[in-house]
C-alpha cells in the first residue's frame, strides 16, 4: 500500500527530484583482486560472473551485473529478463569486512539504483568495511521495466490506461509481484557469493522485505524496515491510514505552541473547510513552489488531495490550519490555500519508466494487495462487488473517513481503489505471505514517523509485532521514511548501529525531533497580523516571510521561486554535495503580506540546522528595516533573535521562530 494510490506516488516524484541533486563522494574501488569479507564471501567472485554481469559503472565506483531469469520461473519457455545490479565494495581492505547491505527503494514502481544517492549517504559512513548492494526488482530500472506509456503519462483515462496496460502485458502481468521480485534478489545473492545480508527496505521497500524474509529467512543477517507497511494487511479501504491523518494534524497543532492555544482542534477546522468546500469551492490563481502560476478549482476531492499529501509534505502540516483558518474568517483569504491546493496537486506524467514505472506499480497492486472484490472473478462481477463493498461501508462505517464521506474518500485522486477492477485476472496467484507461515526469528527494526499517514504507525505497529525479535522506533514529529535524508541525525543512526550490531541501542532521540512550527495565521496585509508595535511588526514580518520561502523549498523542482503575494527568490547548493552543505536563498522584494517587501541573503547550515539571514524590509505595511535573523530549525520551542535597525531604532528581540 505504501504508495499504493497514483497521487501519493506522483507527489514522492517531488522527492525523488530534490534528490537527483545529491551527490556523495565515494572513492574509486580498489584494484579487482579477490579478498574476503571475514564471512567466507569475495567482494568480486569472478568465478560466477560473466563479463556482462561484472563491470565498472557510476563513475567507476561500483561493480554492476545482470542476472538472467526467467519471467516466469515455472514456466520454461517464458523469456528471460535481466535483473540489474550495482555493488559497492568496501573502502577499506586492511580488516576484515563485515558483510553487504542490502537498500530496496519503494514504490512500487522506483528504481532501487536511481535512489542510489540516498543509501549511499545513509550507509556511507558503514562502507569503510561493509559493501552496498542495490538491486532493481523486476519491472524496475535496469531490470526490464514495465513500460505502459499511456499509463505513464497520467493523461486520459486511467481505468482505459490500466486495461490497455493488462493486455499489453498478457499472460505475465500475474508475475510482477513481490514474491517473484524476492526471489530474484535470492538469485542475484547466489551469483555474488552472498549468503546473508543486512536487508534495509523505505516505504514499499518494507512489503517487499517483509517477502524476502518470509521466503529466504536464511539470507537476512538483520531486517531493517523503514515506514512500514504490514505485508498481512487485510483491510482492502485502509482505515488505518485515515485515523493516522487525523491524529497526526491534530498532534501537529497542539505540539506548536501558537496553534496549541486556539480553542478547538485542528481537525475540526478542517472538518468545517470541507462542509465549506461542498457547497462553495474555492475558484482562483495561485503559484507552485517553482512559482508556476495556474487557475485552480479547490473542491473536496482537492482537500483530500493536500491532506493526504502530508504524509510526505510537512509544509501542509505547517500551514494547513492556518490556510483553513484563513478561508473561514468572515472575510475570506483564500490564497494559502489556493497556494497549497497548486503544489499538491501534481500535474504530468510519471516521467521515464526506467525511474518509475506506472505498470509495474500496478501489477504488484493487483496482485499482492488486499481488493474489495475478487481479483479472480469476471469485470462485470468485480464491479458489482465493488460497488456493493461501498454501499456497505457506507451503510455500516459513514464516518470512516472523517471528515469525508466514504464517497468522497474512495472517489477522490488519493483513493485509487477502483485500480484493479480491469486488470486480467490471475492465472495463477502468488501471494507475498504463504498459507500458514511464521515469520522469521531475525533481529529486525521497525521504524514510523508519527505524522506518517501513508504508512501508519498502526500498521508499522502490526508489523513488528509479526516478528519474534522486533524493535519498534515511532519518530517524533517525522513524516513518510524516518532515516533517509534525516538532518536530525537520529533515525539514520539507530539504522546505522543496528546494522553494524544487530543491537538499535539507545533510541530515547527518537522523541526529541523537533515541532512542525505551524504558522500563527496568514494575513492580506502587515496590519492583519496582528502584531503589536510597528518596529516588531517588521522583525515578525521578516522572519515569516524567510520561513515561508524556507518551506517552498521543500517541495520545489527548480532553483526559482516567488512570494506568497509577490517578488521572487532563487535557491542554490545544500543536500549532501559538500562536507558542510549549505543551503543559499536570494530573496528579491519577496513579499509575505502584500505590503512589505523582504530582499537579502538566507542561509541554512545542514548539519548544525543554524538558519541565519541579513534582510532588508521595506513597503508602507511597516518601518523600514536592515536585520540579522537567527535560529536553529532543529531545536524543540526554537527562538529567533532579530538585530539591527528598524524606523532608525536599533533592535535587539527575541520570539518563536516562525
Amino acid at each position: 500500500m505504501v504508495e499504493l494510490r497514483r497521487r501519493a506516488t506522483a507527489r514522492t516524484l517531488v522527492v525523488t527530484a530534490l534528490l537527483a541533486v545529491v551527490a556523495t563522494a565515494i572513492a574509486n574501488p580498489v584494484a579487482e583482486a579477490v579478498v574476503g569479507d571475514g564471512h567466507g564471501h569475495e567482494d568480486y567472485p569472478s568465478a560466477k560472473h560473466d563479463r556482462r554481469a561484472d563491470r565498472s559503472c557510476h563513475h567507476g565506483a561500483a561493480r554492476c551485473g545482470v542476472v538472467g531469469r526467467r519471467l516466469d520461473p515455472q514456466d520454461r519457455s517464458s523469456r528471460k529478463i535481466g535483473i540489474g545490479y550495482e555493488l559497492y565494495p568496501r573502502k577499506d581492505h586492511t580488516r576484515p569486512g563485515r558483510g553487504t547491505i542490502v537498500a530496496v527503494e519503494g514504490g512500487p514502481g522506483y528504481a532501487t539504483t536511481a535512489s542510489r544517492n540516498y543509501y549511499l549517504d545513509l550507509f556511507g559512513p558503514l562502507l569503510n568495511r561493509h559493501r552496498l548492494l542495490l538491486v532493481d526488482n523486476r519491472g524496475t530500472g535496469r531490470s526490464d521495466p514495465v513500460r505502459c506509456p499511456m499509463l505513464q503519462s497520467y493523461q486520459g483515462n486511467r481505468n482505459r490506461a490500466i486495461a490497455r496496460c493488462g493486455r499489453h502485458l498478457g499472460t505475465s502481468s500475474d508475475v510482477y509481484g513481490s514474491a517473484f521480485a524476492a526471489d530474484d534478489l535470492a538469485a542475484v545473492l547466489d551469483r555474488l557469493g552472498i549468503q546473508k545480508v543486512d536487508l534495509y527496505g523505505d516505504s514499499y521497500g518494507t512489503f517487499f522485505g517483509q517477502t524476502f524474509a518470509l521466503r529466504h529467512r536464511d539470507r537476512l543477517r538483520t531486517l531493517t524496515l523503514d515506514a512500514a507497511y504490514f505485508v498481512g494487511g487485510r483491510d482492502p479501504w485502509y482505515s488505518d491510514t485515515n485515523r493516522a491523518l487525523r491524529h497526526a494534524f491534530d498532534v501537529a497543532c497542539v505540539r506548536s505552541p501558537s496553534c496549541a492555544q486556539r480553542p478547538g482542534r485542528a481537525m475540526q477546522r478542517i472538518a468545517r473547510l470541507t462542509r465549506l468546500l461542498r457547497t462553495h469551492p474555492l475558484v482562483g490563481s495561485a503559484p507552485d513552489a517553482d512559482g508556476q502560476t495556474r487557475r485552480i478549482r479547490v473542491t473536496v476531492s482537492t482537500l483530500i488531495d493536500i491532506v493526504t499529501a502530508a504524509a510526505t509534505t510537512p509544509t501542509i502540516y505547517r500551514e494547513l490550519d492556518a490556510a483553513a483558518r484563513a478561508v473561514l474568517q468572515p472575510r475570506p483569504y483564500t490564497k494559502p490555500l489556493l497556494r497549497l491546493a497548486r503544489e499538491s496537486v501534481y500535474v504530468g506524467g510519471a516521467g521515464p519508466a526506467e525511474a518509475y514505472s506506472e505498470g509495474l506499480y500496478v501489477s504488484v497492486a493487483c496482485n499482492d494487495y488486499p481488493q474489495p472484490f475478487d481479483v479472480t472473478a469476471s469485470r462485470s462481477t468485480r464491479l458489482r462487488q465493488y460497488r456493493r463493498s461501498i454501499d456497505r461501508l457506507s451503510h455500516n462505517r459513514p464516518g470512516i473517513f472523517a471528515p469525508f464521506t466514504v464517497r468522497e474518500w474512495v472517489s477522490s485522486p488519493y483513493g485509487y481503489f477502483d485500480d484493479c477492477l480491469r486488470w486480467p485476472a490471475p492465472s495463477r496467484w502468488v501471494h507475498p505471505v504463504r498459507a500458514q507461515t511464521s515469520f522469521p526469528d531475525v533481529p529486525t527494526l521497525v521504524l514510523v514517523g508519527d505524522l506518517d499517514s501513508l504508512t501508519s504507525p498502526e500498521g508499522a505497529r502490526a508489523t513488528a509485532a509479526a516478528f519474534p525479535d522486533a524493535t519498534f522506533v515511532e519518530t517524533a514529529n517525522t513524516v513518510h521514511v524516518s532515516a533517509l535524508v534525516d538532518f536530525d541525525a537520529c533515525a539514520s543512526v539507530i539504522v546505522r548501529r543496528f546494522v553494524r550490531t544487530g543491537d538499535p541501542g539507545d533510541r530515547s532521540c527518537a522523541r526529541r525531533y523537533h515541532e512542525n512550527r505551524v504558522v500563527d495565521r496568514f494575513a492580506r496585509t502587515a496590519e492583519e497580523t496582528g502584531w503589536a508595535g510597528p518596529r516588531r511588526r517588521t522583525t515578525r514580518i521578516a522572519a515569516a516571510t524567510v520561513a515561508d520561502v524556507f518551506a517552498r523549498w521543500l517541495s520545489m523542482y527548480g532553483t526559482d521561486g516567488v512570494g506568497l503575494a509577490g517578488g521572487h527568490f532563487t535557491v542554490r547548493g545544500g543536500w549532501f554535495r559538500q562536507p558542510h552543505p549549505v543551503v543559499r536563498w536570494r530573496l528579491d522584494h519577496v513579499r509575505w503580506v502584500r505590503n512589505v517587501a523582504v530582499s537579502g541573503v538566507v542561509r541554512w547550515y545542514r548539519h548544525s540546522g543554524l538558519v541565519t539571514a541579513h534582510v532588508t524590509a521595506s513597503g508602507t505595511g511597516a518601518p523600514p528595516g536592515r536585520l540579522r535573523l537567527r535560529w536553529n530549525d532543529l531545536d524543540r520551542r526554537a527562538y529567533a533573535i532579530a538585530r539591527g535597525v528598524v524606523g532608525g531604532h536599533r533592535i535587539d528581540v527575541r520570539f518563536p521562530a516562525p
